[in-house]
């Protein structure tokens, strides 16, 4: 069975696990029973992690960072939570390791292309005006290739691939719950403009690089034009801007900046 501990001291309070089937489980059954929001349920290892989509996530034992937080936010904040919790998952990345790691909209978090982390946001309505959300979050500390399983290898790292240095989770985890609490109050202060503001410029997509996004309608190019009030990607098709919220990101394509250049 695994072992379970609450620790004090810098950071927000925690369980933490061994092992686990998946942290973003255990942090539900902790809301449904009342437990603040701040709380973290932390795993060395997840047998049943998960990401979008229903896809598995991999957790490596001893790998990575495999945490998930409760929260409860307004319910008019809802678009914007996993546009938060991916702001600052990159700020503490950063400040732990000094790499900087971009944003891929919805819910990726990625270096030079190849996905070093993953967001996932599970929320349900917990009264009429605030929701009770489950913010997972995994990132990727010391896998080398032959941890990662052979269908995601080439287009997944790892700070150590990057860096060639080993690191712990306990750390980055203290980092990572005080920009939590930072930017989910500027979130609850109704500081939207300014999470979307800084969120573009992590993001890993420059204004007027061509997309394809899958849909209902199946999928979709376009040119991207930024994210809009509501969290929601903006893609220009054509002569038309539409938004999109439940979608995902399934292609990028190379950049040209047809600005005009001096000689």
């Amino acid at each position: 069975m695994p072992a379970t501990k609450k620790i004090s001291g810098v950071g927000p309070p925690v369980f933490k696990f061994q092992l686990i089937f998946s942290t973003n489980d255990f942090a539900r059954r902790l809301a449904n029973l009342n437990f603040p929001e701040g709380w973290a349920v932390l795993a060395q290892e997840q047998i049943a992690g998960r990401g979008t989509k229903g896809r598995k996530w991999h957790s490596a034992s001893g790998k990575g960072l495999y945490v998930s937080f409760i929260l409860r936010p307004q319910l008019s904040s809802l678009n914007l939570l996993p546009l938060t919790v991916g702001l600052a998952a990159v700020e503490a990345i950063q400040d732990f390791s000094k790499v900087e790691v971009r944003l891929k909209w919805p819910n990726d978090l990625v270096y030079q292309g190849k996905k070093l982390g993953g967001i996932l946001c599970e929320a349900q309505t917990s009264s009429h005006s605030l929701a009770q959300v489950v913010a997972g979050i995994g990132v990727n500390l010391n896998h080398r290739p032959s941890d990662f399983p052979s269908e995601i290898s080439t287009g997944a790292t790892s700070l150590y691939l990057i860096t060639n240095q080993t690191w712990k989770a306990d750390n980055l985890f203290r980092l990572l719950g005080s920009s939590l609490q930072f930017w989910y109050n500027k979130l609850q202060k109704g500081q939207d403009n300014l999470i979307i503001e800084r969120y573009q410029k992590r993001s890993a997509l420059a204004p007027g690089q061509g997309l394809v996004l899958s849909s209902p309608e199946g999928p979709i190019a376009g040119k991207f034009q930024g994210i809009d009030e509501k969290g929601r990607l903006q893609l220009k098709i054509g002569s038309i801007t539409r938004a999109f919220q439940a979608s995902e990101i399934i292609r990028i394509l190379p950049y040209h900046d047809n600005r005009s250049k001096k000689c």
